[in-house]
């Protein structure tokens, strides 16, 4: 179980013509199941997180929606209009960190989730 508070991400794919690594960072906050984040480059995810206690992982299921002509990390370009990108994943509980692969446009990307500190109580 994912708790709430704040989340670091780091993301990583490889460019298969030349074996390139790129790789980029991001921050999320999950509060009572829902999640919000965002990249350094303006692209922003919103969704959902669930548990599967039968697995000990969390679910995530998140739109991410990417600037006009903004460019991920795996080449994807969204031309002038933007891109909205369905995408999920299942993570372990991270101990201090948690790493998964998803598949971002077509391209698998490796995501490390790390666990910064709980939100304020208001």
């Amino acid at each position: 179980m994912l708790d709430d508070g704040v989340y670091g991400l780091s993301f990583e794919s490889c460019d298969t013509g030349d074996g390139a690594f790129f790789r980029g960072e991001g921050l999320a906050v999950l509060r009572q199941g829902l999640l919000l984040g965002s990249d350094r480059h303006g692209s922003v995810f919103r969704g959902r997180c669930s548990y599967d206690a039968s697995c000990d992982e969390a679910i995530v299921e998140v739109r991410l929606a990417v600037p006009p002509n903004g460019v991920l990390l795996t080449g994807l370009e969204a031309g002038p209009e933007g891109a909205l990108l369905e995408i999920a994943g299942r993570f372990p509980p991270p101990r201090p960190v948690s790493s998964m692969s998803i598949d971002i446009g077509g391209a698998p990307v490796a995501v490390e989730l790390r666990y910064v500190g709980p939100l304020k109580r208001s």
